[in-house]
């Protein structure tokens, strides 16, 4: 059940208005604070409502927590453009979340699942003032997501929604890795058929090898679902760890 520290927030963007749940941490002085974006859903169905327990976890643990229906969905409105837009919108977000009471804007983080991951990742490619994120299950590569998926609809929404070959490029994660420099933790289900695994092991190989923060951790026999994947504990875990690291809001160390 809903408390008096859960409600529904409108913010003003450049050109929309999204609307979000924000849980306030009821802490005194200023602490962490977690911007969580959903995955793609159908468009009558407002999917932030799938993310509210995983917001309560964050909650309990000391964060306060903002997740919006983003754009292209219910009761947000505007149209879904497969992280092009979307990525601008978080941004936003972000700033708006480090001004609210409570939040100490030097503990940002970051967490999505599946297209949200996609749009964290490309959010903190482009300077987003964050500490560390958590991508669970996220689109990376446009174009070798549609060679690999063998999920109907998909290959239209790639043409459609992502722009098809012209758009992939501005969508691509493994375009932006030289500005990705913020610790990164990948969970992926290594069962996933919708979103292949392949998909963060690519990602993770290539951190790897830039000796960028990163971790990767698969579940075994899991699929693309969020209720098996999106656990918060593993964000947690990494997020307490890039504090306790002192890490900086590009990924070094001081």
């Amino acid at each position: 059940m809903p408390n008096e520290r859960e409600r529904v927030v409108e913010i003003e963007l450049q050109d929309i208005t999204l609307v979000g749940r924000y849980f306030d941490s009821g802490r005194e002085g200023s602490g962490p604070a977690l911007l969580l974006l959903h995955g793609w859903s159908w468009p009558d169905v407002d999917p932030s409502l799938r993310m509210i327990e995983t917001a309560r976890a964050f909650q309990h643990a000391g964060y306060t927590v903002l997740t919006p229906s983003m754009r292209g969905w219910p009761p947000s409105g505007g149209s879904d453009d497969c992280a092009g837009r979307q990525v601008d919108d978080a941004l936003q977000l972000l700033e708006w979340l480090s001004r609210q009471r409570g939040v100490d804007a030097g503990k940002l983080f970051l967490a999505g699942f599946s297209q949200g991951g996609q749009i964290a990742l490309l959010a903190a490619s482009r300077g987003a003032p964050i500490r560390a994120l958590a991508a669970f299950a996220p689109v990376v590569d446009p174009e070798s997501w549609g060679k690999e998926t063998d999920v109907e609809g998909i290959r239209g929404y790639l043409m459609e929604e992502c722009g098809g070959p012209q758009g992939w490029p501005a969508r691509n994660v493994m375009n932006r890795l030289s500005e990705l420099v913020q610790p990164v933790l990948l969970v992926h289900g290594d069962a996933d058929q919708r979103v292949p695994t392949r998909q963060s092991l690519l990602l993770y190989e290539k951190l790897q090898e830039m000796q960028r923060p990163a971790q990767l951790e698969l579940i075994p026999g899991a699929e693309h679902d969020l209720d098996v994947v999106l656990l918060p504990q593993r964000a947690l875990r990494f997020f307490q760890h890039s504090l306790d690291s002192h890490h900086d809001n590009r990924g070094a160390v001081r």
